[in-house]
């Protein structure tokens, strides 16, 4: 993760000169992007159990004399990000924007062994409030930060007692904060239209129900690679 970031800052730090600072921070603008991401798993009873089931190559279902299938090696997490919103540019500060913005994570894992019958889906959205800020005159590299309220939606797949695919859902609600660095290119001759390359980390706190425990509090983080339009 972090050398993922260090490698998106060389690469912006280094572009600076490439372009002038243009207009495009200083009016009403939308953006849309795609990218990669990727989950971490801090905390949370339920979260961390399923986890440590993928870790070891177990089925998430327990036999009634406690035993687990082995179902092969999961992968990493990972999945893809799509993101939009509207800025509106803050006049008393040169650079500064306040907007609306939603984001949203499909993410997925399977195990060598038995990936059409188990499985661990982890999907989450954002959606708040959000600043972008350019802070330098002569380059269009760009910070942002935002905050609002976030939920996580996640099915685990697996073969029951009766030998029958089923699914176990959690669903949950709670906040969501984030930050990244990007860098805007504005290669057309319209330069109120953009292009930027964008890294940011997010961190989410949900509520989550689950039987047999109650309120579960999941906390994760997610880490997305970006490329989109801003017009």
């Amino acid at each position: 993760m972090k050398s993922a970031l260090l490698a998106l800052t060389i690469l912006i730090l280094g572009t600076t000169s490439l372009y002038a600072q243009n207009s495009i921070s200083d009016k009403p603008r939308m953006f849309v992007s795609m990218g990669f991401v990727t989950p971490q798993f801090f905390d949370g009873t339920e979260l961390i159990r399923a986890y440590d089931l993928r870790q070891v190559g177990q089925s998430y279902y327990q036999s009634g004399d406690g035993s687990r299938r082995d179902v092969g090696s999961y992968g990493t997490n990972a999945g893809w990000s799509v993101s939009i919103g509207y800025y509106l540019p803050i006049k008393k500060v040169r650079g500064l924007s306040v907007g609306l913005l939603v984001n949203s994570a499909l993410t997925g894992s399977t195990p060598d062994d038995a990936s059409d019958e188990e499985g661990y889906f982890f999907n989450f959205l954002n959606f708040g409030l959000g600043v972008q800020y350019f802070p330098f005159q002569t380059n269009n590299l760009y910070a942002k930060y935002e905050l609002g309220m976030g939920s996580v939606w996640t099915k685990n797949r697996f073969i029951n007692q009766e030998n029958e695919q089923d699914f176990l859902h959690h669903f949950g609600v709670g906040f969501e904060t984030g930050g990244g660095l990007g860098y805007m290119f504005t290669p057309f001759e319209n330069k109120m239209l953009g292009l930027y390359l964008e890294g940011q980390y997010q961190l989410y706190s949900t509520r989550v129900e689950v039987t047999g425990i109650g309120d579960d509090q999941w906390r994760f983080g997610a880490l997305h690679i970006s490329a989109g339009l801003q017009f």
